[in-house]
């Protein structure tokens, strides 16, 4: 758990206006306007499980962009994990998104 800590601290201390913008500009600029491509690859040539955890208190990602990549890519899980938020729904639940990831790669090796 400490490790965690110090990587959240690290990156709130590193992640200042500008970094921000950067971050911001290279999603949109850069994967951004492949991304629509990238899930039709998915959609069209991939066969495999897509699964979509999304804290239902993120304030970074809104939650229908989730579902808008379900609407793209059918197959795709969407679960949304109450009382949590971008960060929190890994780092307040590691044991349970653990077993989570377990259960999916149980059903894919099944």
């Amino acid at each position: 758990m400490y490790r965690i800590k110090t990587f959240l601290i690290e990156g709130f201390f590193c992640h200042t206006h500008n970094a921000a913008w950067h971050t911001l500009h290279n999603i949109i600029c850069g994967t951004g306007s492949k991304l629509e491509g990238y899930l039709d690859s998915i959609r069209d040539h991939l066969k495999c499980d897509v699964n979509i955890f999304h804290g239902k208190n993120d304030e970074l990602i809104p939650v229908e962009c989730s579902y808008n990549v379900q609407q793209k890519v059918p197959r795709a899980r969407v679960k949304i994990i109450e009382n949590e938020d971008h960060i929190t729904i890994v780092v307040n639940r590691q044991k349970a998104f653990a077993r989570e990831l377990e259960e999916i790669w149980n059903r894919s090796s099944g």
